[in-house]
């Protein structure tokens, strides 16, 4: 059984005796482990604070970012943090501040009906929306359980009955069309009324919030487990909302662990829910969450969420490699499994996150595609190649089947927008997201995926794109070429995408190439967009762009291209290049576009008049008029360039060459350095794992099993 604070909240109501043998000793500060001495201090400092000032509790009126929004944030917190300080202290100072505030809001929630600044979402009652009401009450049934059995009956049944027991209703009986949902909403209300029925020992709210309000189990958190999750931890919104609901899905699972152990919810359909931990930290680069769908590109491994998860899976599994995290979040939280990890982390117990390549299957059934991470190193800023091969992600999911970015020590080089939000940025429109997110960020053109027509996949209905999924062919996590494959023909209604993406390294090249070979495939005549995002300074290009000096044409009207801005276009035939430069590093796109491709820079930010969007380049291939297109390209990463000694290294291409012929039935992809060797790359239509391939490249025999082929011209034998 996990020692965790949710053991310590069941325990508090259920048996008074258990709470005494579970609850540490209070320690003096100087006993703690650094890590958790320093969350004491943070925590000391807040509730100390708040105790000078006094309760405030005001009635609710702004949206997100506003006074009354954040000033209940901040009241959750404190009672958070002044519950864990009591049990840790013993110091009554905390134990009378969480009484006076939850006693304060027992005087005001009662009366409040729907909060005054709610929108199109389901409205709270403290505040905007309803999912920040369950936050609330995640947070306040913790810390309330620390102070509850040493309060006066009086004041407990005032609590109860007036705060818990009325949080826990609304977000049940009187908002099914939350608690029922398959959504990250529902997590957090399930969590939230759960731990109320643990604290309060009535077992008719933790069964609803376990089965759904019928308690039949077709809704509630177990229905969340089996539909949100694929069998490899993979979250259905993608990496930054699979962040926000771990907080929920870990401390509402700690606490069925201790109260209904019998369910054995660690092991529930394979360990789901410590999958979902392990996968959420795959999700990132150098600590940040990969920013797919609608995500914040700021997010991070340190967040509130992530130190519950963190400790919460170290206590279940004893992983060293979680210590690691911990080490690099600089953060834990205040409960025996926050304690307990920065003692063994002070030890010296903590071994490296292994950051490997993986593919996470995407759909309950794993059927419905994969997210594919190819990495080459397990340092966890080294090159990361990411191919986006997902079902929908449902209302914040986005339009970019098939759709790559790619990571390196200098941060994000082929980019994702994200969202368009400005969370709880009370001037941008509360903090909600902002009408771009629709008109832009989640349309096709704003990602590194074909658009067919300038229309977005699936006309830009996300309904109608969840029920369909995109097929996973064929992946290689290992090796000096690694690759996935991948193809959709639902994303529009009569053209067929098909694209492989190979991380492959060279010797004598610091980080590997990228290749992308993507097939349009349709029936009559198409305008094909293949867009590049990027992060950096253009450097040269040796296309001769026509640039629009004197004004900045808009590219298009609709779908996200009204908000682009044209610099420049132009046309060349063969290979193309255009070098930028990121940070410290150089980076040449190598592309061998359909023939009559021409070529669009581009920005983002045209028709915005609230400023609310971010100014990024894009470098679009077109072809206009095809059938059939086929797009080739080759990402170069190169050189050095030193500021502080001015330095710059290498920065032309090392890449001389790049050829693309098709026959029997493969593409053949020849690359040539500038010292040249030659490497030849072969992806073929078969990509059955024991198909046997071969084709002659410039008079030798190249042969191999699978899907993917290697042939390095400069020495003998294959690579695969």
């Amino acid at each position: 059984m996990i020692r965790t604070l949710a053991l310590l909240l069941a325990a508090a109501t259920l048996s008074p005796t258990a709470v005494q043998a579970q609850t540490p000793p209070a320690a003096a500060p100087q006993a703690y482990a650094p890590l958790f001495a320093a969350e004491v201090e943070r925590a000391r400092r807040d509730v100390d604070a708040s105790i000078k000032a006094g309760i405030n509790v005001p009635v609710p009126k702004d949206p997100g970012g506003g006074f009354t929004h954040e000033q209940h944030k901040r009241n959750y917190r404190l009672i958070f943090e002044g519950g864990q300080l009591f049990r840790l202290t013993g110091d009554a100072r905390y134990r009378d501040h969480v009484r006076d505030l939850l006693l304060a809001y027992a005087d005001l929630y009662p009366g409040l009906g729907p909060h005054p600044a709610k929108a199109n979402q389901t409205a709270g009652r403290l505040f905007w929306q309803s999912l920040n009401d369950s936050v609330f009450l995640v947070n306040a049934a913790q810390g309330y359980a620390e102070i509850r059995d040493a309060l006066p009956a009086a004041d407990r049944r005032r609590i109860d009955d007036q705060v818990i027991r009325p949080m826990a209703r609304f977000l049940s009986d009187e908002s099914p069309e939350v608690i029922n949902r398959i959504h990250n909403h529902a997590t957090w209300a399930a969590a939230g009324v759960g731990l109320s029925g643990y604290l309060l020992g009535d077992r008719d709210l933790v069964d609803k919030a376990l089965l759904g309000l019928d308690k039949s189990g077709k809704a509630g958190f177990l229905r969340q487990l089996d539909l949100l999750f694929s069998p490899d931890g993979y979250y259905a919104e993608g990496p930054y909302y699979q962040r926000y609901a771990l907080q929920p899905l870990v401390v509402f699972a700690a606490a069925i662990a201790a109260n209904d152990p019998d369910r054995k919810i660690f092991e529930y359909r394979d360990g789901i829910v410590l999958k979902a931990i392990r996968t959420a930290i795959d999700l990132t680069h150098d600590g940040y969450f990969l920013p797919i769908n609608d995500a914040m590109p700021d997010k991070s491994l340190r967040t509130e969420e992530l130190y519950h998860a963190v400790a919460i899976a170290y206590a279940a599994t004893k992983d060293p490699a979680f210590l690691s995290i911990a080490d690099w979040q600089g953060r834990t939280v205040l409960t025996p499994a926050g304690q307990a990890m920065a003692s063994d982390l002070a030890a010296g117990k903590a071994k490296p996150w292994p950051f490997t390549s993986r593919l996470l299957s995407d759909g309950p059934d794993g059927k419905g595609g994969a997210l594919v991470l190819l990495r080459t190193k397990t340092d966890p800023s080294g090159p990361l190649l990411v191919a986006k091969n997902t079902v929908q992600g449902m209302g914040h999911g986005h339009f970019d089947r098939l759709g790559w970015l790619y990571y390196d020590e200098t941060g994000a080089v082929v980019t994702d927008y994200g969202a368009a939000r400005f969370l709880n940025v009370e001037a941008k429109r509360g903090g909600r997201y902002l009408p771009e997110n629709d008109s832009w960020a989640s349309a096709t053109i704003a990602h590194n995926a074909l658009v067919v027509d300038e229309q977005s996949h699936f006309a830009g209905d996300w309904k109608t794109g969840e029920k369909s999924g995109t097929r996973q062919l064929a992946a290689s996590l290992e090796g000096p070429t690694r690759y996935t494959i991948a193809e959709i023909d639902s994303a529009y209604k009569d053209v067929a995408i098909r694209r492989a993406l190979l991380l492959v390294e060279v010797d004598g090249l610091a980080n590997p190439l990228t290749l992308d070979i993507l097939h349009g495939t349709g029936s009559g005549r198409h305008v094909y967009d293949l867009p590049l995002h990027f992060s950096g300074h253009i450097i040269d290009s040796d296309i001769a762009f026509d640039r629009k000096l004197a004004e900045r044409p808009v590219l298009g009207k609709a779908n996200g291209y009204q908000h682009l801005w044209v610099d420049g276009t132009g046309t060349k035939v063969g290979k193309v290049r255009l070098t930028w430069m990121q940070g410290s590093r150089f980076y040449s796109y190598h592309m061998l576009p359909p023939a009559g491709a021409s070529f669009i820079l581009a920005e983002s930010g045209a028709n915005d008049p609230e400023f609310n969007l971010r100014r990024e380049p894009a470098l679009i291939q077109r072809v206009d008029g095809a059938t059939n297109a086929t797009f080739v390209s080759l990402l170069e990463p190169h050189g050095a360039y030193d500021a502080a000694a001015e330095t710059v290294v290498a920065s032309n291409a090392r890449v001389a060459a790049l050829e693309h012929r098709n026959e029997k039935g493969t593409d053949l992809v020849l690359v040539t350095l500038v010292d040249g060797r030659r490497l030849a790359l072969a992806v073929a239509d078969d990509i059955a794992a024991d198909a046997k391939h071969s084709i002659t490249v410039d008079g030798r025999a190249m042969t191999w099993t699978g899907p993917v082929g290697r042939l390095d011209l400069a020495k003998t034998g294959a690579k695969k």
